[in-house]
């Protein structure tokens, strides 16, 4: 194969590899601006709207991530994922069909379990497509489908929603997905099968008891759930807030909100990545003062977004305050990966991500909702301001504690070699 041919391949991967991670964030984002939609035809409480949102999707998918990410170090990877993609798809669609509580709820649990598989296989497939010398850009676009993914299911499905309604948004969101994984079924090869190369990966119990024992870790495990939250509560709950509170139509916000979190989320992956980049010779435990101003900085922008009473004030607010949280990806990822043994890396983010998905979709989430609904007695439609910024405000502060244990103890470390 010559260079240009070997690009093209590469490229085509990388593309259908990037779709993959949109579509995933798509059809997982797709139900937060069909939220007051879905509540007022189903007629449900906020806590159990944040159980669709949150615990649905977040059971099956944090348990499953480590089990499949193991999975994709023994199997076909390609495969692998065309055939997450294909069931995370169809029990998209199916949600479309549901017609209580229930029947959504159990559609919402198949997304998660299709979408658990397709993460750990495609990012360990990049370093297989590119050198070293590129793969970092690789990877970045890689990681930029969360922020567009969640840009189009906020865009696009607020847009289906206000034209056809919520139920047949869900359909039309699972269309692509379909049509995607016969599409890499038929065109993507795993470079490992076609080399016949499988190394077998030391086992989970060895694995385990090494990433345990490394104390830095489990402190950033923890910051990395509680940055993951402040993502995630933004994102399901700010659109609600918005029609409720400014009286927004659920295509308008969808824009809005789809843009901070597309572009904003966008500026702030490449935003993180970039100031450690260029400030790394200079600024000593870079990553780690990236992490403490950005988690900081969510605080001011988080709160004019929900109590200031002018409403493009609240969404340029909302876009600096989504360019703050994405930022900690970049760097939180390239902390664990320091910090992990070189055999249990790809480990080490997983387990890390489980946690922050389990703490987040499956408990985080419903809390919020549940506060809400204690808060709505009192306060009316500004329910969900409060709920967000109490919840947001004490996991913050928690999260900051951690890093510094983690800070510090990096730091203690470098005095002793």
């Amino acid at each position: 194969m010559n260079k240009k041919t070997e690009a093209g391949s590469r490229n085509w991967a990388l593309f259908l590899l990037f779709s993959v991670s949109v579509l995933n964030l798509f059809d997982r984002h797709v139900i937060n601006i069909l939220a007051q939609d879905i509540k007022t035809d189903l007629d449900i409480t906020d806590t159990e709207l944040g159980l669709l949102t949150g615990t649905a999707f977040g059971i099956f998918y944090s348990i499953l991530g480590i089990p499949l990410g193991r999975l994709a170090d023994r199997v076909n990877r390609v495969r692998l994922i065309s055939a997450a993609l294909m069931l995370w798809s169809c029990f998209t669609a199916l949600s479309g069909f549901a017609v209580n509580f229930t029947q959504l709820f159990l559609a919402r649990m198949g997304v998660g379990v299709g979408e658990a598989g397709s993460h750990p296989a495609s990012t360990t497939l990049v370093p297989d497509f590119f050198p070293e010398k590129t793969r970092g850009t690789a990877m970045s676009i890689l990681l930029l489908g969360a922020p567009i993914g969640s840009f189009l299911g906020m865009f696009l499905g607020g847009m289906a929603g206000a034209a056809w309604g919520w139920r047949a948004a869900f359909i039309a969101a699972g269309i692509p997905g379909i049509i995607l994984a016969v599409i890499i079924l038929l065109t993507l090869r795993d470079p490992r099968a076609v080399s016949g190369t499988r190394p077998e990966p030391p086992s989970l119990k060895a694995s385990l008891l090494v990433l345990w024992q490394t104390q830095h870790l489990r402190f950033l495990a923890v910051f990395l759930a509680c940055a993951t939250f402040t993502v995630y509560a933004g994102g399901a709950w700010l659109p609600a807030f918005f029609i409720r509170v400014h009286g927004i139509a659920t295509a308008e916000i969808g824009i809005y909100t789809g843009f901070a979190i597309g572009l904003g989320g966008g500026i702030g992956v490449l935003g993180g990545g970039f100031i450690c980049d260029y400030f790394r010779a200079k600024v000593k435990y870079v990553e780690f003062k990236v992490l403490f101003g950005a988690t900081i900085l969510c605080i001011p922008c988080l709160l004019v977004t929900l109590f200031t009473a002018h409403f493009m004030l609240a969404v340029v607010a909302m876009f600096a305050f989504n360019i703050c949280v994405f930022a900690y990806l970049s760097p939180a990822v390239t902390l664990i990966q320091r910090e992990a043994p070189a055999e249990v890396r790809a480990l080490a983010v997983a387990i890390s991500v489980s946690i922050a998905n389990i703490s987040s979709l499956t408990f985080g989430l419903p809390f919020v909702g549940f506060m809400s609904d204690k808060f709505a007695p009192t306060v009316g439609v500004f329910s969900i301001a409060y709920a967000l910024s109490v919840s947001i405000l004490l996991v913050t502060f928690f999260g900051l504690t951690f890093l510094y244990m983690s800070f510090e103890k990096n730091k203690h470390s470098d005095a002793l070699s």
